[in-house]
């Protein structure tokens, strides 16, 4: 008799947890799987203001917003990526060219839906100090300048 109480209360606690195990383990490989890669083309300047701050003046900026997408059931946030060109104002180019100490840099730019023709031909140079300036809650791959246009690759932390 007293066996069959314990297998009573054991056998649903057991389940519980299985059950739970299961639901748990679902969700985290739901999560983990590849996923498709969205590629977002963008012409409006609020990434302008939400990562490049140091920027005071630009005619136009086009980018990619790119991330990927897991399904329905995906669990947390998800990590953008942001890659385009700042077509910069006469004037700011030479004030930003004037500002930070710019080394040369080769970057290998990956565009899917920005035309890079029109970014230049470089040569194109980075800057530390810039990339501190503009970036607190973003990593860059890579900002280049070419003294007249900023080409970029930022990702979310």
């Amino acid at each position: 008799m007293k066996m069959m109480k314990m297998l009573k209360k054991t056998i649903p606690a057991v389940a519980l947890a299985l059950a739970l195990a299961l639901s748990i383990g679902g969700c985290s490989f739901e999560n983990h799987k590849e996923g498709t890669q969205v590629v977002i083309y963008l012409e409006d300047g609020s990434i302008m203001e939400r990562y490049m701050n140091a920027v005071e003046e630009y005619d136009r900026v086009e980018y990619e917003e790119v991330y990927i997408d897991r399904g329905e059931r995906s669990i947390g946030p998800t990590e953008y990526r942001f890659r385009g060109i700042v077509y910069l104002t006469e004037e700011e180019a030479e004030r930003l060219w004037d500002t930070y100490e710019w080394e040369e840099a080769d970057p290998a730019f990956e565009f899917e839906q920005v035309d890079i023709g029109s970014a230049g031909d470089g040569p194109w140079y980075s800057c530390e100090q810039f990339n501190k300036d503009n970036y607190s809650t973003i990593v860059p791959s890579y900002t280049v300048f070419d003294g007249k246009n900023l080409v970029f690759d930022i990702h979310q932390i």
